[in-house]
């Protein structure tokens, strides 16, 4: 049998292609999502720490209340990156703590 042309498109040669095209789209699709969740998170965030700051004390637009924002955003990173916590590590050997 002598493979023509008109077989080189058949439907299971395409079948890899609009899989790889129907994730590319599904992808997409889950990107958009997640970007408006974690916006309405950051505002989320942004509403709580400007209330932990007027509950503190701090009035809007002065240097200890932008203080006050910036050591939430402080803690909030520290906490989420154990690497960064110098009393944090993993390994074999003996320690000595002081």
């Amino acid at each position: 049998m002598i493979p023509s042309l008109f077989h080189r498109h058949s439907p299971k040669r395409l079948l890899p292609a609009r899989l790889l095209a129907m994730s590319l789209i599904g992808a997409a699709l889950v990107a958009c999502t997640s970007a408006e969740d974690r916006a309405r998170e950051q505002a989320l965030i942004d509403r709580t720490d400007h209330q932990h700051c007027l509950d503190l004390g701090f009035e809007p637009g002065t240097e200890p209340y932008g203080n006050c924002r910036l050591k939430l955003k402080e803690i909030r990173a520290s906490e989420r990156e154990p690497e960064s916590n110098t009393r944090f590590g993993v390994g074999v050997g003996i320690g000595i703590g002081l």
